[in-house]
């Protein structure tokens, strides 16, 4: 994971970078390799310092066209700098053929990268890449084949990054001296899959085993899950699928949607409702599609409804909300950027804002809700019953919205976030390690009901005394064998 660990420390500095300075000089309408990137980063650094010496190399992903390294040229590329004796370092943007960003500052040190001992090119090593593996272009991440240097150990090497023949990220390590293959790996899932589990029992059954399951609900007589049946590290939106059913997960039948569905529920009358990247839909069936209730140009970020089927919806800094089932829709314009809204039964709007103040809509705006004690910060909040549930670092606090008194209930673990289904609510603990139920009626204390370390969870229900546990899979590097031979 070194890679990606030292891509991101590089890419917090280049944000900033971007941020703070103009271009310089004038941008060329080439693609380059990754030796004519240090010679155009190093006659610059030498500028800086005449004892620079390179210490960091990768090329950054773009959507310009071109090759996107296909013949080991890429047009852009981030490098770093140092010099004895000196604290600061120089980062150099090199795009189309020129350097067009500087800036001296300090970020991760890696060590020198010996350039003597880089004898290979990248358009050398993607050849060798691409016949010995079958290296292909990246697609959702890291489009096209990528470029890094590692000099760990005074012995730099050259990764070509991509994706295997079955479209997982691949990465070929090469000596840079000799050009011999030194490891090749890629990243392959490891879990996901749906989970089911009896309350009070540590036994459970998964079944979809390695698709991404992004949610699920269990209702009444009906069980339904979404998400993707073959996903990558970078995307779950490849093969989607949402089915149900009616068998307690015995078989399944798929639902008509078009698109991949971010959030489904039911209503009172067991209508089940659908909401996808920018639509709302309502009565989805095996054989209907149902009805279209809501378009948006703008993708939505949250869904929240309450237990009377009120619906509220956040996409691009506008509330829409609707109280008579989607037959009306209302707008309104967020004060400030939301992390998440919610509805009450009475249709009253509230808002988490990005700075963690709650917020509710009034008739001539907005007011805040303050807090019990004023150092408690709101890390979740859902509305159930006109009832407020906020989880803090110290326990959940309950408010009751038209008394507007407040109950604190103490756990036993510090809840991050909360998933409710109509009038369950669950909460996980911090990296979703475990699973709490929340009493929503009254203040007992909230109960362990799943262990989930090992688990990477994005959704959970339950039916009965039978919880469903909606995971996706995690990633590791395995070592690859070699597709063809020379």
């Amino acid at each position: 994971m070194r890679f990606l660990k030292i891509v991101s420390c590089f890419l917090v500095v280049f944000l900033v970078v971007v941020n703070l300075i103009g271009h310089e000089g004038i941008a060329s309408d080439g693609e380059i390799t990754l030796k004519e990137a240090i010679k155009l980063g190093l006659d610059r650094a030498k500028k800086w310092n005449e004892n620079a010496y390179l210490t960091f190399f990768t090329s950054v992903d773009e959507d310009m066209g071109g090759t996107r390294g296909e013949t080991g040229k890429r047009y852009n590329w981030n490098l770093s700098f140092e010099a004895p004796g000196i604290e600061e370092q120089l980062f150099i943007f090199i795009s189309r053929g020129e350097v067009s960003i500087t800036h001296v500052g300090k970020g991760p040190s890696f060590g020198e990268i010996i350039l003597e001992d880089i004898k290979f090119d990248s358009s050398d090593l993607v050849k060798i890449a691409k016949e010995k593996y079958d290296l292909q272009k990246g697609v959702d991440w890291a489009t096209g084949y990528h470029f890094t240097i590692d000099g760990e150990k005074g012995k730099p090497t050259i990764a070509v990054l991509g994706n295997d023949k079955d479209s997982l990220f691949a990465r070929i390590t090469f000596d840079a001296k000799n050009g011999e293959i030194v490891r090749a790996s890629h990243k392959v899932s490891v879990g996901g899959g749906l989970i089911k589990a009896r309350l009070g029992s540590d036994e459970s059954v998964t079944s979809k085993k390695g698709m991404a399951i992004m949610g699920g609900i269990a209702e009444n007589k009906y069980l339904v899950v979404w998400g993707d049946k073959k996903p990558s590290q970078f995307s779950t939106t490849k093969q989607p699928f949402i089915e149900w059913s009616h068998n307690n997960g015995e078989t399944w039948t798929a639902l008509q949607v078009d698109n991949y569905v971010t959030h489904a529920w039911f209503d009172r009358n067991d209508q089940l409702y659908v909401a996808t990247e920018k639509e709302i839909w309502a009565g989805i069936t095996s054989k209907s599609k149902g009805k279209k209730i809501l378009s948006l140009d703008n993708p939505i970020v949250q869904v929240d409804y309450s237990t009377n089927n009120h619906i509220a919806v956040l996409s691009n800094g506008n509330i829409y909300y609707t109280t008579d089932q989607g037959e009306s829709w209302e707008q309104v314009i967020v004060p400030k950027p939301f992390h998440g809204v919610q509805i009450t039964n009475n249709g009253d709007l509230l808002g988490l804002t990005e700075e963690r103040k709650i917020l509710q809509k009034a008739n001539d705006g907005w007011n805040e809700i303050t807090m019990p004690n004023s150092y408690e910060e709101p890390l979740d909040m859902k509305i159930i019953n006109n009832r407020l549930f906020i989880t803090t670092k110290s326990g959940i606090w309950i408010q009751d919205l038209q008394e507007g008194n407040w109950r604190e209930i103490k756990v036993d673990e510090v809840v991050v976030q909360f998933i409710n289904k109509g009038e369950k609510l669950f909460g996980y603990t911090h990296r979703g390690e475990a699973i709490y139920s929340i009493n929503t009626k009254d203040e007992r204390k909230p109960e362990k009901v799943f262990d989930a370390v090992g688990f990477v969870v994005s959704d959970v229900d339950s039916m009965g005394d039978t919880l469903w546990i909606a995971t996706i899979p995690d990633y590791s590097w395995e070592e690859m064998t070699i597709s063809q031979r020379r």
